[in-house]
């Protein structure tokens, strides 16, 4: 990235909203509305950072791809049945009208969620991507934005950032910090 990285949103100046089941919170960075603004030609997404503290149901979300990627826990999701085993880093991708909970969590954590608007493309089934491996591409929106995973001199962690030349998504670093890429 050699074009400047411009600050959109940062966890630490929104608010954390508790789950309505009490076993997490959520801190949206971007709204559905939001993402209209940002990338106009594109369809609708959300970035939001959760807050996992205890295993817990996920809201049914129709008409959303789903990428959920753990920061700081390994854990393990029951979608539709079928158990999907996360390293910390890993994305998840799965469809947002699964029946889906998180049953195993190590240790309390963060998760990076990105929701992309897809009625006409549900996802057939979940999978985790590896990094490094041709399987599944990496999500990404339009590969301008960068979320920081830790505190630096690029804002605090968590913080959105974007610049007008794209890059591949998934985990990068940029001047030493390792950011999202989506």
């Amino acid at each position: 990235m050699t074009s400047a990285l411009r600050p959109i949103a940062s966890a630490a100046e929104l608010p954390s909203v508790p789950w309505a089941n009490g076993a997490g919170s959520t801190i949206e960075l971007v709204s559905l509305d939001a993402s209209a603004q940002l990338t106009p030609d594109l369809p609708r997404w959300r970035a939001s950072i959760a807050t996992l503290e205890q295993p817990a149901e996920f809201s049914a979300l129709p008409g959303v791809r789903r990428i959920f990627r753990p920061i700081g826990s390994d854990l393990v999701l029951l979608i539709d049945g079928t158990r999907h085993t996360v390293a910390d880093g890993q994305a998840c991708l799965f469809d947002g009208a699964s029946m889906t909970g998180l049953v195993e969590l190590d240790r309390p954590c963060r998760a990076v969620n990105l929701m992309i608007a897809a009625p006409e493309a549900p996802v057939a089934a979940a999978e985790v991507v590896v990094a490094g491996s041709s399987s599944a591409p990496e999500p990404v929106v339009d590969g301008t934005f960068a979320l920081t995973l830790g505190d630096s001199h690029l804002g605090p962690g968590f913080t959105l950032l974007r610049t007008d030349e794209p890059a591949p998504g998934g985990m990068s670093e940029h001047a030493g910090v390792p950011v999202l890429r989506f």
